[in-house]
């Protein structure tokens, strides 16, 4: 039996049948391999296995028996079916093995800072994560996306985790969908149809109660990314940030955490979230600091950067921000909406200036770029952000 053990963790190669011929010597050189090394954690590889019976099975069971963080991985469908059968995806965690796919030739329909999403025929979509981010974090990500959905908010839902290369990604069922900003910018002459769509999208989500069990507080996460930029700010600094920070109330609703035109995907007029890798709960004014940013402060010094990152111009990018703020703040009146696109765009420039903490691939001279600018436009009036936000 072909093994690696890493101190008191071992990973086995299951054989290509486990059946009453072999599973008695399955089991001796299993256990005999767990005793020589101590083992505390068992990994059962089964790229390999396309036949296990009832006689594997109780091998299995022993496994799990004798060591509670035992796993199998790999495993085929046709194996993981008799796995699923007969019980045994809820006694141990069994992955299945990644389908490998290719997206050479796919049309790009959108780039983030966790991926790229292609087209991959007229039925579904793939999100292709960079190559930096681990498997867990694309299936939390596929778990958050069921939460939300279940909780009311519309959501597009993963069915498959493939590999293409390196790469790990989710592949969507959105029948001939696009992204918000590519239709926007297609068809400017639906723009009140779907400025109207976006805003009830965002005030859904921002109205419905997320279960905190199963989410981060969104002030952990600022606090981290604030904590993280200790290479490039001062400690006065970050103390500001999180003083900031922590002075916004507290809210049990989602936050999605990178909301814009080009991670909502239209089908069949309904609008949905994609890339939920940040989402979390807590005060609205986090998604809204975040909007502010890709919506007005990044097209502000390169109005390219809006194309970049939402799909559509400059002016579409600040007129669909302003319609959000009206449509929140309306009832202030034009001075009050005024004093809340000031008060938001300067928290949008606390997101900017924690944005190399996000986006942790940023090289070097453009973090200590971003930092110049911070300590030009944020940082002289940022205390006044603190205990800041009333709503």
């Amino acid at each position: 039996m072909d093994y690696i053990s890493n101190d008191a963790d071992l990973t086995a190669k299951l054989p290509k049948r486990i059946d009453s011929n072999n599973a008695s010597d399955v089991d001796k050189e299993l256990f005999t391999l767990i005793d020589e090394h101590g083992a505390k954690s068992v990994t059962l590889d089964a790229a390999d296995t396309e036949y296990i019976s009832s006689a594997g099975l109780r091998v299995i069971l022993k496994l799990k028996k004798t060591i509670t963080d035992s796993k199998i991985i790999n495993a085929s469908p046709e194996v993981y079916d008799i796995f699923s059968m007969t019980g045994f995806t809820d006694i141990i965690d069994v992955k299945k093995a990644f389908r490998e796919i290719s997206v050479d030739g796919c049309e790009i329909i959108g780039k983030g800072g966790h991926g790229t999403v292609y087209r991959l025929n007229g039925d579904t979509i793939l999100k292709m994560y960079s190559e930096t981010e681990p498997l867990a974090e694309i299936e939390r990500e596929i778990e958050y996306a069921r939460n939300a959905f279940v909780a009311g908010i519309p959501t597009a839902i993963a069915f498959d985790v493939v590999k293409c290369g390196n790469c790990y990604g989710s592949v969507f069922e959105l029948i001939n969908a696009d992204t918000l900003g590519n239709l926007l910018a297609a068809n400017p002459d639906k723009y009140d149809e779907y400025s109207k769509k976006y805003i009830d999208l965002v005030n859904t989500l921002h109205t419905t109660e997320a279960d905190t069990n199963r989410l981060s507080d969104i002030k952990d996460l600022y606090n981290q990314w604030a904590d993280e930029m200790a290479q490039l700010l001062t400690a006065d600094e970050i103390a500001i940030l999180h003083e900031i920070i922590n002075s916004v109330p507290d809210r049990n609703t989602f936050v999605h955490g990178d909301i814009h035109p080009q991670n909502v995907m239209v089908q069949d007029g309904e609008l949905v979230f994609i890339d939920l890798a940040d989402m979390t709960y807590g005060h609205p004014v986090f998604d809204y600091m975040g909007m502010a940013l890709t919506h007005v402060i990044a097209g502000s010094r390169a109005p390219q950067r809006s194309v970049q990152i939402m799909g559509i111009d400059y002016e579409t990018g600040v007129r669909l921000w302003n319609d959000l703020v009206k449509a929140r703040f309306g009832s202030l009146g034009d001075d009050g909406l005024k004093k809340m696109n000031g008060l938001l765009t300067a928290f949008g420039m606390m997101k900017f200036t924690v944005a190399s903490a996000v986006n942790k691939n940023n090289p070097q001279q453009l973090k200590e770029r971003l930092i110049g600018i911070s300590r030009q436009t944020f940082f002289p009036n940022a205390k006044n952000l603190i205990g800041a936000v009333k709503f």
